[in-house]
């Protein structure tokens, strides 16, 4: 155009005659006509490639979804973070690796397929491909207790955005609210929290016949409860014909003991089971995906040996320090600069790295080790890689730097579950070598299985409950986590040996006293846990063991004469299935482990759920948490006058003390309700700006949870929103009651107290002033009366009568007036009222009494109250490993 216009311009004569400006004006109209064709071309093949784009939107779809449930899995545990380019990368390797493309050197061998699928298919196989290729690279890094929680995330999300999810019954599902104070017309297979849960699932749409139809079919729902797997099996009546997902919510609302496995089943039908099959640990598949810029990183657990993992791999790869290929160092006071000069040699001229333990280093972690892996990318060599390791949380107290964690490779290996397993893995760290180099072979081989039992044992406990853990929910296994591992066992192996050869006869008390007292006793520093360790002793290492004893029901103790691998083999084909009664514990302890879970799961699945509102089918944050706060004050009881409380008295006794400090306490729990209730309404009007106890509070109501900032003036306790509000309710009532007159009580509701010590400690001043005894040389003491509380008519005249008290693990028997095994599938027994009296020390022997901690809620961890002492016709040990407590307070 510029030439044709120049030669215009420059034009002289006839325009005509220019032979040059016409040619060129021809070749200008050419172009143009080309031009125009070109732009109608594009615009169709525009219009191809946007449709053929559109074709492959559900993958773009799928994989969007997916980096928002990896996104929000810190949520889960503050190890769980992944930067954008790891996530791309693995959804291009997951495209990769899908069969059926035009490209198909990538494709496993296996998989390749000989025609190229048709597009639908094509997007069909991408989706499933990318799907599990991202699911699995996260999951080799999630701990076992999260990967049902992350695949049900999953499935959930996938339905939803199909539309195929109701909201309001998900919504159910993952809460499980109860209706409180139902009569349960069914109790002797219906526990009341289940009818409760039951009367609220009615409300829900498609499940108003429920309680109709389990009073109208009781004997064939009555054989479904008593299925030890329901999930196997239909279900009565019409029910069998609901959809998957609905009968989930009758699990819930039921057999929430089969919640787990049932959502196990459902992710496998809608998914597939690969999510639903933990893949072992295997380090050279997750090196494919490593680069020199990004480490692996791999957690502890007791018993994996991370360094010969690494090793292994390494020798097979050629990375070993024979040829100076390969370092390893632990890291400790005074090895940062070593292991900084290690990773800058190997960066360089390329090589492993092995940095273990860095957590112990948390500043250097944090700090050199962080900014070197941030531009670890940058001139690093081709065959430089860098492995790194620390132990997990809870242990962690301070967490790893984000950055450190979003560019590495994630892994954890953990030791395998079950009590079989344990117990082979502890009996193969000896040989027989070992055996034979002792003079006492057959005693030494007998106490070394006894040992690993017990070794085994004590690690396996800890699933059915840790009390210090995160968000404990029971502590019948230990009051706290305890890092046992193999070197206790081994370090206890070696004593047995040295003690067998120095001594004639079996020294089983100086045994027990090294093994409970110092090498594992060493880790223990709860009281109670001790006590559970020396019952454990006490059970296993007596004379008997050495003619042979049983472990539990079904598995004795092997003959000495087989030699190692004869008991290996003896281990694995004669262990019976597992069952708590291996532990010492009753079977219901599975039952309570198995409801926990259940709580636990749906509690993380719920904790995963975007905040943005609820949309169309479910209402939005604000408007639950403002629904609940308007019940709440409307419910909420006026403060106590405690002005008017003194002034009615001026002898002030030890119970009135107690009494007026109780007021003053709840009245300070009261206060701040009605000040930050009545805060965040002026917030949700739009009156305030939200700050972040205002948000915190909101969320926590719009869940049915108690919010932190009321948990800190109040008392401990497990439960939920509603539970919580009527439980505060009747407290306030008792002290209403008891402030009303200032007398106490004819029986005391020892729950319903702030500080229950307060209460003992009244009774002892009382006792010791009334009988002249010094208060440091008096204790309280229990007894069992065979009455309930209406049946008292006065106050105790020798101490106080009280109530309220749950017993766990085992049952009390009011006829017999001692404590007997717990029935089936009951987990709790309410006790009758109990005397709490106070004597002077040297009366407080009890022989056939078992000495019962009492705690204020199932945690039990740091919430003792004081010894309780029930009457037995068994010793310590067996209430002892069976866990048996009194409890306070129970959901």
């Amino acid at each position: 155009e510029d030439n044709l216009l120049f030669r215009l311009a420059n034009s002289q004569g006839d325009i005509l005659e220019d032979i040059a400006l016409i040619e060129n004006l021809e070749e200008t109209k050419r172009t143009a006509t080309e031009i125009a064709e070109k732009v109608v071309q594009a615009t169709e093949t525009q219009t191809v490639i946007n449709q053929t784009r559109e074709v492959y939107r559900p993958v773009a779809a799928r994989g969007a979804l997916m980096y928002f449930l990896v996104d929000a899995l810190n949520v889960l545990d503050r190890v769980y973070q992944y930067s954008m380019a790891n996530f791309v990368y693995i959804l291009k390797k997951g495209m990769d690796v899908t069969p059926g493309g035009s490209d198909q050197t990538k494709v496993p061998e296996n998989k390749r397929l000989s025609d190229a699928l048709p597009v639908d298919k094509r997007v069909e196989a991408l989706i499933e491909t990318t799907s599990e290729t991202v699911f699995g690279y996260v999951a080799s890094g999630l701990f076992e207790r999260h990967k049902l929680i992350v695949a049900s995330q999953l499935t959930m999300a996938v339905l939803k955005k199909q539309d195929k999810l109701q909201q309001d019954k998900f919504n159910w599902l993952l809460r499980g609210p109860r209706v409180l104070g139902v009569d349960n017309p069914l109790p002797e297979w219906i526990a009341q929290s289940n009818w409760e849960c039951v009367q609220s699932l009615r409300e829900v749409d498609g499940y108003d016949a429920l309680p109709g139809d389990l009073e109208g079919s009781a004997k064939r729902w009555r054989e479904w409860m008593e299925l030890e797997r329901p999930e196997e099996e239909p279900m009565p009546g019409d029910w069998k014909k609901y959809p998957d997902f609905e009968k989930l919510l009758l699990f819930r609302a039921l057999r929430p003991d089969r919640m787990s496995n049932a959502l196990s089943t459902f992710v496998k039908s809608v998914l597939g089971p690969f999510y639903v099959t933990s893949a072992a640990f295997d380090l050279e598949k997750s090196f494919e995906d490593s680069k020199p810029g990004t480490p692996i990183f791999i957690f502890l657990s007791p018993g994996v040996d991370v360094a010969a993992a690494v090793e292994g791999l390494g020798s097979k790869l050629g990375f070993t320090s024979e040829n100076g290929r390969y370092a390893a160092v632990s890291l400790g006071q005074g090895q940062e600069p070593i292991a900084m000069s290690w990773l800058t040699t190997f960066h360089k001229n390329g090589g492993w790295v092995l940095l273990q333990n860095i957590h112990l280093t948390i500043d250097w972690t944090n700090g050199p080790l962080e900014k070197t892996v941030d531009k670890l990318a940058d001139g690093a060599h081709d065959e430089f890689r860098l492995f790194l390791s620390a132990e997990p949380p809870p242990i962690l107290e301070r967490g790893l730097a984000i950055s450190l964690l979003q560019n590495s490779i994630k892994l954890t290996n953990e030791p395998p579950e079950g009590m079989k397993q344990n117990l082979a893995r502890a009996y193969k760290n000896f040989d027989e070598e070992m055996f034979e180099a002792c003079a006492k072979q057959s005693e030494f081989k007998t106490i070394i299985f006894a040992l690993c039992y017990f070794h085994a044992a004590i690690l396996e406990r800890k699933k059915f409950g840790v009390g210090n853990l995160p968000d404990a929910a029971s502590g019948i296994g230990w009051n706290m986590n305890y890092p046992f591992n193999t070197g206790d066992l081994l370090c206890c192996g070696q004593c047995v040996n040295n003690y067998l050869e120095n001594n004639t006869n079996v020294p089983w008390a100086d045994l027990k006293y090294i093994i409970g007292e110092i090498m594992y006793g060493g880790h223990v520093v709860e009281d109670w846990d001790r006590r559970t360790v020396e019952k454990y002793l006490d059970h296993y290492f007596k004379e008997e063991l050495l003619e042979g004893i049983d472990f539990f029901p079904k598995f004795p103790s092997p003959p000495s004469s087989l030699n190692h691998k004869q008991t290996m083999e003896y281990i694995a084909e004669t262990f019976p299935t597992e069952s708590p009664l291996a532990f010492g514990l009753h079977p219901n302890a599975e039952i309570g482990f198995k409801l926990r879970e259940a709580e636990s799961l749906c509690s993380s699945i719920l904790s995963l759920q975007p905040r943005d509102g609820g949309g169309e089918e479910g209402s939005s944050v604000e408007d639950q948490a403002k629904t609940t706060l308007d019940d709440l004050v409307e419910r909420l009881p006026d403060n106590f006058d405690l002005e008017d409380i003194r002034s009615r008295t001026d002898d002030i006794t030890p119970y009135i003390m107690v009494a007026i400090q109780e007021t003053e306490r709840m009245n300070k729990l009261l206060a701040e309700m009605k000040r930050s209730l009545a805060e965040l309404d002026l917030g949700l009007k739009g009156d305030l700006t939200m700050s972040d106890p205002m948000e915190q509070l909101m969320n926590a109501l719009a869940d049915g949870g108690v919010s932190e900032h009321w948990t800190k003036l109040a008392y401990p306790s497990l439960r939920s929103l509603g539970s919580w509000m009527v439980n505060l309710l009747q407290r306030v009532e008792q002290l209403q009651i008891w402030t009303s007159d200032l007398t106490t009580p004819r029986v005391v509701w020892l729950s319903g107290l702030f500080n229950p010590q307060s209460f003992l400690t009244a009774v002892m001043q009382t006792t010791a002033r009334r009988n002249d005894w010094p208060l440091d040389k008096t204790v309280v003491l229990t007894e069992v009366t065979k009455k309930n509380v209406d049946q008292i008519e006065a106050p105790s005249r020798e101490g106080a009568y009280v109530h309220g008290l749950t017993l766990e693990g085992c049952r009390f028997d009011e006829k017999t007036g001692v404590l007997e095994d717990s029935k089936p599938k009951e987990m709790f027994c309410p006790m009758p009222v109990m005397v709490i009296k106070a004597v002077t020390v040297d009366k407080a022997e009890s022989r056939d009494a078992y000495q019962c901690p009492v705690y204020k809620t199932e945690r039990r961890f740091r919430e003792e109250v004081f010894t309780a002492q029930l009457k037995s016709k068994h010793g310590q040990i067996k209430w002892t490993l069976c866990g048996v407590c009194l409890f306070l307070d129970v959901v």
